[in-house]
């Protein structure tokens, strides 16, 4: 037996509540997409400044290893002027005229340059205590020579550039001990272990 229902013709019927999403539903989810969307922008402004700041220590220690390679062609020469904290300037034969021009290089807006004279460790500004790093014809430097980056964004690494007495560059390492040339352990005379022609 079968009963039939029949729907008065004044009454419409109820929509199911499994139809669609309610808009507290909504307000929740957008609430959520826009929480979630934060933090990501905030990681990505993070991760920018901190590869900008790989970038400017990365460009900074290509130009000293430039310079370094350029006095060893030319016979000395070449250096790299810090006098300000935002840039410094290269004194290298761009060009390969054998002249040498200069080329200041500006770091990324925010990023301030700050060195140090290894075992000391005073930070100096260059601003107020500028500095050249010259290299001789053997591509040796004339001083050791920390060089910091800093971000002035919070949370963000700084970077370290050494170079060192013999112009090599290291990045991102500290440097201890002495700072004076070692003295050889043993003298040996110009004549030792030499046979006699005659």
């Amino acid at each position: 037996m079968r009963k039939n229902v029949m729907n008065s013709p004044g009454k419409e019927p109820r929509p199911d509540i499994s139809a669609g999403f309610s808009v507290l539903e909504l307000l929740i989810v957008v609430a959520l997409i826009t929480i979630v969307s934060t933090f990501a922008l905030l990681s990505f402004q993070k991760s920018n400044k901190d590869f900008q700041a790989a970038g400017a220590t990365r460009t900074l220690s290509t130009y000293l290893e430039k310079a370094r390679l350029d006095s060893l062609r030319r016979h000395g020469g070449a250096s790299i002027n810090i006098d300000s904290a935002t840039s410094y300037t290269v004194n290298i034969d761009f060009d390969g005229s054998g002249t040498a021009t200069s080329r200041t290089i500006t770091l990324p807006v925010g990023t301030s340059l700050s060195y140090t004279l290894p075992p000391a460790a005073t930070s100096m500004d260059p601003s107020t205590n500028p500095i050249t790093i010259s290299y001789d014809w053997r591509g040796r430097s004339t001083n050791l020579v920390s060089l910091t980056l800093t971000d002035s964004t919070s949370g963000v690494r700084t970077s370290t550039v050494v170079v060192g007495s013999t112009g090599d560059i290291s990045a991102d390492t500290s440097v201890t001990g002495p700072v004076a040339t070692p003295t050889p352990q043993v003298t040996v005379t110009t004549t030792t272990g030499i046979k006699s022609m005659h």
